[in-house]
């Protein structure tokens, strides 16, 4: 039976059921009332939305900080060119060269984090060991971490799921669950929301 917390009033919609006394209902909208005031609040506490953004933030970090590893692959060797004064570059009949002087052309200037971000990123990269692997949540971790590698590489969550031969409703209940254990540890050990 559905109960209705604003009213304390229980909705018994169409079926037939004995109604509960209307002290009982008061009594348990009331408890539910202060369990909903004694939660923490998003702004107030760790959620597992903010746990899932901070651990995004920081594999984005990870990899514009660290850049590509593993195997060079084919490396290609460039012959040396020779540069021509404008002068040689006359006499063979290319004209006057033209120069790409437009301020617009420039790269977009990448502001660099301070270093109280870069310790923060560091933390949260290992959040997924420290809350789930030493809980015994591997596989519980691994799905975190392929959901938070999707979304930093730009990559669709629901087609890595597939390749490996998850189920998504149960690779999403992973994810859930996983930022839901860091977000409660993360708060239990007093770590400060300030992203």
């Amino acid at each position: 039976m559905p109960l209705d917390r604003a009213t304390g009033t229980m909705n018994l919609g169409h079926r037939k059921a004995r109604n509960p006394s209307a002290r009982m209902i008061a009594w348990a909208a009331q408890e539910m009332a202060e369990m909903d005031a004694a939660a923490p609040q998003p702004e107030d506490g760790w959620t597992p939305k903010a746990a899932g953004e901070q651990l995004v933030a920081a594999l984005k970090w990870a990899r514009y900080a660290a850049g590509r590893t593993g195997p060079a692959g084919m490396v290609y060797a460039r012959l040396p060119e020779t540069i021509l004064t404008d002068e040689e570059f006359l006499e063979m009949g290319w004209g006057i060269r033209e120069t790409a002087d437009d301020p617009n052309d420039l790269p977009p200037m990448r502001i660099m984090p301070t270093p109280a971000q870069i310790s923060r990123h560091l933390a949260a990269l290992e959040w997924p060991a420290v809350y789930l692997v030493g809980e015994g949540r591997e596989g519980t971790a691994r799905m975190v971490g392929l959901w938070a590698a999707c979304r930093a590489y730009r990559r669709p969550f629901n087609a890595a799921v597939k390749e490996r031969g998850v189920h998504r409703s149960l690779a999403y209940q992973l994810r859930d669950r996983g930022l839901s254990i860091i977000s409660q540890g993360l708060a239990r050990d007093g770590v400060g929301v300030d992203l």
